[in-house]
């Protein structure tokens, strides 16, 4: 190849040369058909394949990734991506920009819902899950953001100051996780900076870390440009491709090599990578629709174990007979996925209150007729011009004022009541503190009259979140009779819920995030900009002060009480945990144990193994978890044994004095179950 052959080779090109057909594609690289290098396609992906609206082409859209997180299961991890990845093979997609597994660190991170946990272990683990299943179509994925990237204000200038230590055991882990157990075939390099440095100018993180320790043996490309970019800088730290590219760009590289500052052997890396993952995603023109009904199936499913019932006080599941009052506009305009690049364009969207009607379950049509006139009203009134904006979902409705009388008609003529409050979150902003993540003034007072008045009638109140994101709980959660977090639920969210409300399904999910008493509880709260830019702050840096106390290490370490715990999450039938067992070896920790099923329907039971290090060494959380799994289902009485291998690289510390891992010697504890402030089972064993 030429020198400008090859500079073009490794710079996406211009939508204006995009072949017809774009299908919300949102890169492409060049083509070099002499050499039989093909045009590769590059399309958004995180909860489904992301589409254009111009188009008639439609993909599934799954639950969010923090609701997939909440399933605990990896297993079920890998068929979502299979069946992603089967649906970007049949529209000529090459790669998946997915899945991004950055840290929650903060309950206001616009993107919370596009990424896993708080924890390294379950973000690492479920993406690679993720990953190996859309791998196994031949397509690739796109791991980001490579590194730090926690918030989006300011995302292209901000300057994250974290400790090596906190960027070793939080910030990496599960990068590193994801890249030794499913090896995907890219990576994506943040916008912001690391400890004064560009990631994407980080020869460091790319080369020494990513590629020399962790063995990467893949692509590693830029985030799609918002910021001026140092190209030389950013092909000599490692990155092998330049998003979504420019003549510029090109240009650059041609005159870097000729002037000396740019290595030629760096630009030939980049080609060969390039090159590289055209073999491996290259399947020729499929031109054929994928069957959504497949999907459908599965996102269904996914709703219904990622749903994590918070309360319960013999409200649910609900009686065969009765009619429901459904209050709450999600509940006839669901928030089905999250806006940005993670909006998907899919077939439909099922509603609660067509679910319930489906079911053949009667809802009050006086509410129905009133919510439904609301929503036709308040959606051409706000704006669905947004729809010309093909990347983005809808902007989501205020909700309704309802007098207090007509509550209290309602809760005469209806035997029960379900209240759905939702919540979007979209990249390139984060959430709000007021009447975002503290309900508005018009939800606390529809949670409150309709408790009051069902209340008076002796009849019961269940309430449905619609989430993208942590929200406040602590307030109000005494008001309903059962709480049931389904997050943003995907297309078939409707029938999940209730399916979930009426014990066709058996909630399993468990919180793979913390819901603090008080936003400010959070150890991050005042190290973010929960204070808007235009306010007069200018956040050009963040400080990790937390360093490695991220959620649940902080609240249960420091007692700090939290409104729902990591690990959290209620069943319709009851488990038994028994016979653990624990042997240390040299290279690895065995431990096993059994689940039992005591309740009286089937279901399944998610755990967690945590790990607490002796003391006397480095300053350790009181507990971090190790390891995670789910159960099949159990049938009543059924047992299940759980056997795990630790590894014992998952004892280790990050020493930043003697910049190494090390492994404490003395006597470690294990505490068995999902739950990190109630263990089910304790184990001991030492490591001399």
């Amino acid at each position: 190849m030429t020198l400008e052959e090859k500079a073009r080779c490794v710079v996406g090109i211009k939508r204006s040369d995009f072949p017809p057909t774009n299908k919300g594609i949102c890169a492409r690289t060049a083509p070099f058909p002499s050499y039989g290098i093909p045009t590769l396609a590059l399309a958004d992906g995180s909860s489904g394949v992301h589409l254009s609206r111009r188009e008639k082409d439609r993909a599934t859209a799954f639950p969010s990734s923090m609701a997939l997180a909440s399933s605990w299961d990896t297993a079920l991890a890998k068929e979502v991506g299979t069946v992603a990845g089967y649906e970007a093979l049949r529209y000529n997609i090459n790669v998946l920009l997915a899945p991004g597994i950055n840290i929650i660190r903060n309950p206001l991170c616009g993107r919370n819902f596009e990424y896993y946990s708080e924890d390294p272990v379950i973000a690492g683990n479920i993406g690679a899950a993720y990953v190996n299943g859309v791998q196994g179509n031949g397509i690739g994925t796109s791991v980001k953001h490579f590194i730090c990237n926690n918030q989006e204000t300011n995302r292209g200038h901000n300057n994250a100051l974290v400790s090596m230590r906190a960027l070793r055991e939080i910030y990496l882990k599960g990068f590193e996780i994801c890249v030794k157990e499913a090896s995907p075939w890219t990576i994506m390099t943040a916008y912001n900076s690391l400890n004064g440095l560009p990631v994407q100018e980080n020869p460091w993180l790319i080369s020494a870390v990513l590629r020399g320790e962790w063995g990467y043996d893949g692509l590693v490309m830029t985030d799609w440009s918002i910021v001026p970019h140092n190209t030389a800088a950013q092909l000599h730290a490692g990155n092998d491709l330049f998003m979504p590219g420019s003549d510029n760009q090109v240009q650059d590289i041609v005159e870097g090599v000729r002037n000396g500052r740019i290595d030629i052997a760096d630009l030939d890396r980049a080609c060969s990578k390039v090159i590289q993952l055209g073999q491996r995603t290259w399947h020729g023109s499929k031109n054929k629709a994928p069957d959504l009904k497949r999907g459908a199936s599965l996102s269904k499913r996914v709703a219904c174990e990622s749903a994590v019932l918070l309360k319960n006080e013999g409200m649910l599941p609900l009686a065969a007979k009765g009619t429901a009052a459904l209050f709450g506009v999600r509940s006839y305009d669901l928030v089905a996925v999250g806006s940005g690049s993670a909006f998907v364009v899919c077939p439909h969207v099922i509603q609660l209150i067509d679910a319930f009607r489906e079911a053949g379950i009667a809802a009050d049509a006086e509410l129905e007729d009133l919510y439904r006139k609301y929503v036709a009203f308040a959606s051409a009134d706000i704006a669905y011009n947004e729809k010309i904006k093909v990347h983005i979902g809808l902007p989501l409705l205020p909700e309704l004022e309802l007098r207090r009388s007509l509550i209290d008609k309602a809760a005469e003529r209806n035997d029960y009541a379900v209240i759905t409050i939702g919540r979007t979150a979209e990249e390139g902003k984060d959430r709000n503190l007021q009447d975002d993540y503290y309900l508005s003034d018009t939800e606390k007072e529809l949670i409150s009259m309709v408790c009051e008045a069902f209340h008076a009638k002796g009849k019961q109140v269940a309430l449905v979140l619609n989430l993208a994101g942590i929200i406040e709980t602590e307030t109000w959660k005494d008001q309903p009779d059962a709480i049931l977090n389904v997050w943003l639920p995907g297309q078939e969210g409707g029938t999940a819920v209730c399916d979930l409300l009426t014990g066709k399904a058996n909630p399993s999910g468990r919180l793979a995030v913390s819901f603090p008493v008080d936003y400010f509880d959070c150890p991050s709260a005042y190290n973010f900009p929960f204070e808007h830019p235009e306010e007069g702050k200018n956040y050009d840096f963040t400080d990790y002060a937390e360093d490695i106390y991220v959620g649940y290490r902080y609240y249960c370490t420091k007692g700090v009480k939290v409104s729902y715990p990591f690990g959290y999450g209620l069943s319709y039938t009851t488990f038994e945990y028994a016979m653990p067992k624990v042997k240390a070896g040299k290279k690895s920790v065995s431990v096993s144990f059994t689940v039992r099923n005591t309740g009286a329907v089937p279901g399944k039971e998610a755990y967690g193994i945590y790990l607490t290090a002796p003391s006397g060494g480095l300053d350790k959380p009181a507990l971090e978890l190790k390891a995670f799994g789910k159960t099949r289902m159990l049938s009543p009485g059924e047992s299940e044994i759980v056997r795990v291998e630790l590894p014992a690289e998952a004892f280790a510390s990050f020493n930043e004095e003697a910049g190494e891992w090390q492994i404490a010697r003395g006597k470690y504890t294990l505490s068995i179950g999902a739950e990190a402030e109630k263990p089910r089972l304790m184990m001991e064993f030492k490591r001399n």
